[in-house]
């Protein structure tokens, strides 16, 4: 029984890295310890197929080939900025956290960035498991950690930090998409220019 389930798991996880050998994305990316910024293809660790772009894609080590097809492997540890562009044209951009977090927690994804307010998202994989997680953080503008959660967590947190304005916890009851926060965001960091 321990042998069939262990090689169903090694399936699985052969499946899903399989699928993304496959398809490559451009990418542009710029080094730690340079700076230079190298133009590649990037090789795209799909969710269901390695046809549409995800996140997990800059999570483990990434499969970079250059123009020539020379192929390197990239610890995303290494990388201080990431551009991917994907199958829709869409580019995908993220940073290492170690300028914007009071510690390093690998790449991040930068959702809005005021003056008195920012807010980032993190995936990552914990334990190897099938589903990669998105964990999002409110810091301040000394890098102080506000909210680090969850993101089905981060509206109450939200609600919190913006008590002070009624207004803004009302237009919270309705917010459901990226944008919504970000328009919130937004209103409050320039309330807070004001103080």
């Amino acid at each position: 029984m321990k042998k069939l389930i262990f090689l169903l798991v090694l399936f699985c996880f052969n499946l899903m890295f399989s699928q993304g050998m496959k398809g490559f994305f451009p990418a542009e990316y710029v080094l730690k310890n340079s700076n230079d910024t190298i133009k590649a293809q990037v090789r795209n660790v799909g969710r269901f197929t390695n046809k549409k772009y995800y996140f997990a894609t800059v999570l483990f080590k990434m499969k970079m080939k250059d123009e020539s097809g020379h192929e390197t492997w990239v610890e995303p540890a290494d990388v201080e900025y990431i551009k991917i562009t994907d199958e829709n044209n869409i580019k995908h951009e993220y940073f290492s956290s170690s300028e914007r977090l009071p510690q390093e927690k690998g790449l991040i994804e930068i959702m809005y960035e005021g003056k008195n307010i920012n807010w980032y998202k993190d995936y990552y994989n914990p334990t190897l498991r099938m589903q990669l997680e998105i964990k999002g953080y409110l810091v301040d503008k000394e890098k102080n950690i506000l909210y680090s959660g969850f993101f089905n967590d981060m509206k109450g947190k939200l609600g919190k930090i913006i008590s002070a304005y009624p207004d803004l916890k009302e237009k919270l009851k309705s917010v459901k998409t990226d944008q919504d926060y970000i328009e919130i965001l937004r209103l409050y960091d320039s309330r807070l220019d004001k103080k």
